[in-house]
């Protein structure tokens, strides 16, 4: 019979178990280099393939003001409007709320004049809003002179709180919150008078035909941060 020197036939030879021992460590070095690649040299592959990843989501807030008056006659209608365009924000930001005071004082200088009835409203269209947040106020009116405060909420689901996400991408959060379709288009504040008459109004010169309005506003504004949050050790 020709000399065999292959381990399957020295692992049959009657050689004390030497062969079959070596075939053993063989195969156990083998294993172990397969288990170190696979736990060790893999591992973050392995992890990365089944963590879902987590998200930081949180934002730089600012604002921008400004006031505007109107002189609107007795019975008449007047209108401020509001847009990105007309205050110049900046492409990056988003529109998170917008708040309008409008505020008057009688200005007619007859003894006794009471407060003219003034009332402010903005009607649910023309700039894409949230115009269903349960926290809108789109329209007040009084004849006492106080201010009134109305509020539009702009980026739906918008909170100024930090938050985690899990799942996704960084850019899939990123773009929840950088639609800059919301608050685009022209908010409308309208704004109309009804003077009332002061005792004596019958006199010369006594005539209240028109109301001096002011407006003031803030608009709310942010710009979104996301960074991926390390898995925990």
């Amino acid at each position: 019979m020709s000399e065999d020197t292959s381990m399957t036939f020295l692992a049959k030879e009657d050689d004390s178990g030497k062969s079959f021992a070596l075939l053993t460590v063989v195969l156990l070095i083998g294993l172990a280099f397969h288990a170190y690649t696979f736990l060790v040299v893999k591992e973050d592959d392995i992890l990365n393939k089944y963590t879902v990843p987590v998200f930081s989501v949180s934002y730089q807030q600012s604002s921008m003001q400004g006031s505007d008056s109107m002189l609107i006659a007795d019975g008449e209608t007047d209108t401020f409007q509001l847009s990105r365009d007309i205050i110049d924000v900046d492409e990056s930001l988003m529109m998170a709320k917008i708040s309008i005071s409008v505020s008057y004082e009688e200005t007619s200088g007859q003894i006794a004049d009471p407060c003219d009835e003034v009332l402010a409203q903005i009607p649910p269209n023309g700039m894409i809003a949230d115009w269903q947040h349960p926290d809108n106020v789109l329209s007040d009116s009084n004849d006492d002179c106080e201010t009134m405060d109305l509020v539009v909420h702009v980026y739906p689901g918008y909170s100024n709180e930090a938050k985690q996400e899990e799942g996704e991408s960084a850019e899939h959060w990123e773009r929840m919150w950088t639609n800059s379709t919301y608050g685009s288009g022209v908010l409308e504040l309208q704004v109309s008078v009804e003077t009332n008459t002061a005792p004596g109004s019958f006199l010369p010169g006594s005539d209240d035909d028109d109301e001096e309005i002011n407006v003031q506003w803030t608009v709310e504004l942010f710009e979104v941060d996301v960074q991926a949050v390390a898995p925990s050790a």
